[in-house]
Formats: C-alpha cells, sequence, structure tokens
C-alpha cells in the first residue's frame, strides 16, 4: 500500500509538471523501431493541449509494418472491441441504456434518472471557445467534478437496487470515466479513487462488467503513466505490468481487453530492459489466453526471453545469394547482429562492434548480420561508406524482407540494434540492444572456448 501510495504521489507530480510545461515535455514510452529508419528509442513529444481521455485503446509498443520504413513518433495502437461502454447495453440484453435515458419523462430532481440525464447533459454541452489552454483545463475540470458528484450520488441510490443494476452500471462508467480524466491531469484525488473503485467494486462482484471495467481503467491509467513518464520513473512501468496482470487474472472472461494489456505490457517492458516482467506477462498471455491473437504475436518474444542457455536457431539467405546458418560457426564465439542502414542506435553503436571484430577476430570471435531493410540498394550504398566484413542474411523475396524477416519474426525483433552472443558450441550466452554488454562476456566465451580446445 505504501509503494502504491509513493507512485501514485509521484504521478500526481509528473502529470503537474507535464500540465503547466515545467518538464521536457516527451512522452516517456520507447519508440519499438517505431521508426526504424532512424531507429529511435524516445517517444513523440506530449501534446500541451488538455487531450481527451481515449475510450478504450491501449497504447502498443510493438510495430506490425512490413518494413523498417516506417512514420516518425508514431507508436501503435490496439482499439477495443468495446469502445462505448457507457451508454451500451452493458449486460447484453436490449434496449440499451441509452434509448431508455431518451425515454425518461418527467423525472424528479434528484433522482438516479435525473442525476443520469443532467451527465448526459454536462457531457454534449460545448467547452466555452477560447485559445486559452488554462480556461479550457478549468473548464473541463469543473465539468468533470460536477460529473463526479452526480455519479457518485446516483451510484449511492442504486447499487442496492437489483432492479437499477444496468442503471447502476452506467452511473459507475460516467464515474470513472470523468475520474481518469481529472487523474490523467495530476489529480491526487482522482487518481486515489480510480484505485479505491476498482477494489471496491471487485470486493462487490468480481465478476460484474463494472468491475472490470473499473479495474481496466486503472490498468489505462497505468498504461497512460507509463507511456508519458517511464523515463523519470521506470516504476510506472512495473505498475503498469501488475495492472496488467492482475486485471488477466481478475477478469478472465475479458478475453478481448486481457490480451492486449498484457501484449503492450511485454512489449514496453522489454523496450526498457526489465525482461523479466516482459516474460510474465508472456507467460500469463501463453496460460491464460493460449488461443489469443496477442499470444500468438508474442511468441517470438517470449523465445527470446527465454533464449539465453539455449541453442540459437538462425539461417537463411544471404545478400550474395548464398545461404548462412550458424552451424558454419561452430567453434566460434558468434555474435548476430540485427541491423538497418538507417537505424540511428545501430549506427551509434557500430563503431564499437566494429573494434571487438577487429579486436577479438585472431581468437575465434566472428560476425553475422541480419539485415532488416526493404531494399538492397540501401545495403550497397552503406556499405560503401561503412564497410562490414560480416555475411549479412537478407532475402531475395520482398515479404522476407524488413519485421518480416523470418529470423526477426521468430525472435520478436522489433527494434534496433539487437545484439545475441553465442558460444563455440552454439548455446546462447547474452541478448541486448547494447553493445556496451559484449566486451566481457566475449572475453568469458573465448576463454571458455581455448579452455575446451586445449583439452
Amino acid at each position: 500500500m505504501r509503494h502504491r501510495h509513493q507512485i501514485l504521489s509521484i504521478a500526481a507530480g509528473l502529470l503537474l509538471i507535464t500540465q503547466f510545461g515545467c518538464g521536457d515535455g516527451d512522452s516517456a514510452a520507447p519508440q519499438a523501431a517505431g521508426n526504424l529508419t532512424d531507429g529511435k528509442l524516445d517517444g513523440a513529444p506530449a501534446d500541451p493541449q488538455l487531450q481527451a481521455v481515449p475510450k478504450a485503446s491501449i497504447t502498443q509498443v510493438s510495430q506490425t509494418g512490413s518494413g523498417p520504413a516506417l512514420t516518425p513518433n508514431m507508436v501503435q495502437t490496439a482499439s477495443l472491441e468495446r469502445e462505448q461502454r457507457d451508454l451500451d447495453d452493458v449486460d447484453g440484453d436490449e434496449p440499451s441504456l441509452a434509448d431508455e435515458e431518451v425515454k425518461i419523462q418527467e423525472l424528479k430532481e434528484g433522482t438516479a434518472e435525473w442525476n443520469v440525464r443532467e451527465i448526459t447533459r454536462l457531457k454534449v454541452q460545448a467547452i466555452p471557445k477560447t485559445e486559452n489552454v488554462e480556461e479550457l483545463r478549468t473548464a473541463r475540470s469543473e465539468r468533470n467534478r460536477k460529473i463526479i458528484q452526480l455519479a457518485m450520488e446516483a451510484v449511492k441510490q442504486t447499487h442496492a437496487d437489483k432492479e437499477k443494476q444496468r442503471l447502476f452500471a452506467v452511473c459507475i462508467n460516467h464515474l470513472l470515466e470523468a475520474h481518469l480524466q481529472q487523474a490523467l491531469q495530476g489529480d491526487q484525488e482522482s487518481i486515489d479513487a480510480l484505485y479505491d473503485h476498482s477494489e471496491s467494486l471487485f470486493k462487490r462482484d468480481p465478476k460484474s462488467q463494472s468491475a472490470a471495467d473499473a479495474g481496466f481503467t486503472v490498468a489505462k491509467f497505468a498504461n497512460t503513466s507509463a507511456q508519458r513518464f517511464a523515463k523519470q520513473d521506470p516504476r510506472w512501468i512495473e505498475e503498469f505490468v501488475k495492472q496488467s496482470r492482475l486485471f488477466a487474472s481478475r477478469f478472465p472472461q475479458e478475453t478481448v481487453r486481457a490480451p492486449q494489456l498484457l501484449q503492450a505490457a511485454a512489449e514496453t517492458s522489454q523496450l526498457y530492459g526489465l525482461n523479466k516482467q516482459a516474460l510474465d506477462c508472456c507467460l500469463d498471455l501463453e496460460s491464460r489466453f493460449p488461443r489469443s491473437n496477442e499470444t500468438a504475436q508474442v511468441l517470438g518474444l517470449s523465445r527470446r526471453l527465454k533464449l539465453k542457455g539455449h541453442p540459437l536457431q538462425l539461417a537463411g539467405e544471404t545478400i550474395e545469394g548464398g545461404f548462412v546458418s550458424i552451424d558454419d560457426y561452430k567453434g566460434s564465439v558468434v555474435l548476430v547482429v540485427f541491423w538497418a542502414t538507417t537505424a540511428r542506435p545501430f549506427i551509434e553503436q557500430l563503431p564499437e562492434i566494429q573494434a571487438l571484430s577487429q579486436k577479438y577476430r585472431k581468437y575465434g570471435f566472428e560476425i553475422v548480420g541480419v539485415n532488416l531493410d526493404l531494399e538492397e540498394p540501401a545495403i550497397d550504398a552503406f556499405q560503401e561508406k561503412t564497410p562490414l566484413d560480416w555475411r549479412q542474411i537478407f532475402y531475395s523475396s520482398r515479404d522476407k524482407r524488413g519485421w518480416n524477416n523470418p529470423a526477426a519474426v521468430f525472435y520478436g525483433v522489433r527494434t534496433v540494434p539487437m545484439l545475441m552472443l553465442v558460444d563455440h558450441t552454439g548455446v546462447t550466452e547474452l541478448v541486448t540492444s547494447d553493445a556496451k554488454d559484449l566486451e566481457e562476456p566475449l572475453r568469458s566465451l573465448l576463454r571458455k572456448k581455448t579452455a575446451a580446445n586445449a583439452k
């Protein structure tokens, strides 16, 4: 509980810093090869204007494009099927509550029905036209506070009435949405309220849709905060992972939202080097939702996260038209480098990789490249300026290039460089995206190889 209070207090502070322009204004989530063409791992700038809270979407950090040439500063989102829950038919029967509200006539002021009508009126009421950001923020905050007050009163009036449970569910959705908008602007009271409502609704009825919606709202808040503030405080990623896994365990019936949360949490974690958390999310997906699309999409990531201590599987066409396999290098220590010609992090780390090659090649060190470009001329032009004396896996078939390179798919590679260090027997010792991690384990593996040869 203390940890939650600390991180939520930090959240409020960070949100207020962003809100009033005292921070650097950058979103925290790295681009997952979101622009592999320049290899950015920094996020898109946060909008200084108040942003509407997304109805029901989770920011993904993985790309699904066919190759590295993707739009700069873009992250993929995964929309949920339930995007309009607040006034839709929440329990699956008819008619919709939206229709019921329209049919309500001569409402008595102060009743639950009257409160819901007032909430609806407030939500469709136009915000004052002004270019002053502070005035807009104040107007929206005042509206949210009124909605919260009305919704709380309606919840009290309907929670114990079995005949008004559908109305109760609508009130809960209005309440959660208003609190979420306030929480994302740094309101500590609303941040605490989101967590408290989630717990109380789960205790009230763990199988209710309202409990699931509340749990998802908390996870969505953690997701947004991780995207915005993980650079300042990486604990937000851990919080997002925690809430995603909690949602999946509490609501196994949520076969759309739970897998999307787990996939997003896994992808985000691995980008920040939190491999244990990423693997935990992958394993949850595999065990709880084995048939979901998200599970299929993280199989490569899961395979890569479990790769250390296991043989590397790698083979493919070379750019010269031949064929190369990791088995060709048995007896040597091998570094596999996933790269692209315009990926800035790879270009920045290339001198260090080349220095390792020059320093240790005479001791039995080899490099194999896996290129993720779409066009062969781009590779030729790059090597004219910066020659690479490694064999390169690059397919003649265009449908096997870029992110569709079979090796990249097999190991869930979505950012470059991705570096895999393999010992002289073909067993993987290290998987990293930072060349600075390589030299010490490389030296150890070379000593191990020398000792084995001496025997």
